[in-house]
């Protein structure tokens, strides 16, 4: 079996997050199963299979460049046709139609990696203070972007979604449910698979023996950022009796860090919660494994629609053997038993969420119950090896592959 993989995200030079664990994750897996050719428009962290790149035609304005570079994709495999490929595989990304073009032209099967609507975020999370370009969004952007994303969905033999969030919302916009599987993230547990405790890390921070309670993520609007830093703050100001043990490690960058940094600079315990910045995908392991405890405080959408996201860093922590405390929220709480698989608790909680920290810091036995079932969890369920097997039966079942 043979199959193209196409990466045409118009976001060049990322070197962390979700989506490049992601893509690294099911490219990794994918290769492990079947023969695969790889087609990126960038380099890609951690990912262990040949890439050939086709270059960007230009960099910066990534609306206009993404219309534009299908065009040299599609001129790329002009000559593709059926038997080529047994099926075309693509992350999905508000300009793309490459891949379900291709698919028309060729007949070869469609995979579309569905992991949001660009649609819902230019609504949504795109505002800006400058009304010329706020303009342009809603009149030209949208537009565009709603119609391609109907062309991929409508033209899409399978589409890969990471929750019964999104499924749901497809069915509503009129998508059979026959060809929409949900498929959450998952994790590669060998990357983590390190000693614990990496000593130049603990120096650098002060970390040593300290109790580590650790965050990962882009700080995007949704990962609970900002409640979390109001969280670590309140957590030292109601339990002063842990201001000399437990430090916070907060690793990551994002749009919402200059809101978080000022939480804690101008609180009084800006030496207790230590902000990482960026750090290279590939060393994101080390830091993780210097925590005792993760937190994951997604909170909900701004709009009041129910959250559609399935976080890779739950995957990464589940492979840490660390407990975690989460957010009862949507797909977390369906993948979390509460006692446990995980500590869940309320969104934008900040004090249930500083109280939670007390309490598994208190107690030894909680925090390794929540851990054994986590790391057994993500053994069953969520490695990408096994989010791969989930796509390529579901391509049989569907009659789009053969065995």
């Amino acid at each position: 079996m043979k199959a193209l993989y196409l990466r045409t995200v118009y976001f060049l030079g990322v070197k962390s997050g979700g989506s490049v664990t992601h893509t690294a994750g099911v490219i990794n897996a994918l290769s492990g199963s079947i023969e695969l050719d790889v087609y990126s428009n960038d380099t890609l962290p951690d990912v262990q299979h040949k890439v050939q790149i086709i270059t960007p035609i230009l960099k910066g304005v990534p609306v206009l460049n993404e219309l534009l570079y299908n065009f040299k994709v599609l001129s790329r495999f002009r000559k593709l046709k059926s038997g080529d490929y047994d099926f075309i595989y693509q992350r999905y990304s508000g300009e793309s139609f490459n891949g379900a073009r291709l698919s028309q032209r060729s007949g070869i099967p469609f995979v579309l990696e569905f992991n949001s609507s660009e649609v819902w975020k230019l609504q949504n999370w795109s505002r800006t203070t400058n009304p010329l370009k706020n303009v342009l969004k809603k009149f030209i952007q949208l537009p565009i972007t709603r119609r391609i994303e109907t062309y991929n969905l409508k033209r899409a033999s399978l589409i890969v979604v990471v929750s019964e969030v999104l499924r749901d919302n497809l069915i509503q916009e009129g998508i059979s449910a026959s060809k929409i599987l949900v498929n959450p993230n998952g994790v590669n547990p060998e990357r983590f698979d390190l000693p614990d405790k990496d000593p130049e890390i603990l120096k650098k921070f002060g970390l040593q023996d300290k109790f580590v309670v650790g965050f990962i993520g882009t700080f995007g609007k949704w990962h609970g950022v900002v409640e979390l830093a109001q969280a670590a703050v309140r957590f030292f100001e109601k339990y002063p009796e842990y201001r000399d043990e437990v430090r916070f490690l907060i690793v990551g960058s994002g749009k919402l860090f200059p809101e978080v940094e000022t939480i804690i600079r101008n609180s009084p315990f800006a030496d207790q919660i230590h902000l990482t910045g960026n750090v290279p995908q590939e060393e994101s392991p080390r830091y993780l494994k210097c925590c005792d405890l993760f937190l994951s405080p997604h909170i909900p959408n701004p709009d009041g629609t129910r959250f559609f996201g399935s976080p890779t860093k739950l995957f990464e922590y589940m492979a840490c053997g660390r407990p975690i405390i989460a957010s009862a929220l949507d797909q977390i709480a369906d993948i979390f038993e509460h006692g446990e698989s995980a500590h869940l608790v309320e969104p934008a909680n900040i004090e249930e969420l500083a109280d939670a920290i007390a309490a598994l810091r208190a107690n030894e036995n909680y925090r390794t119950k929540l851990a054994e079932g986590a790391l057994e969890l993500m053994r069953s369920t969520y490695t990408w090896e096994r989010h791969v097997e989930r796509i390529l039966r579901r391509m049989e079942e569907l009659k789009l592959i053969r065995k």
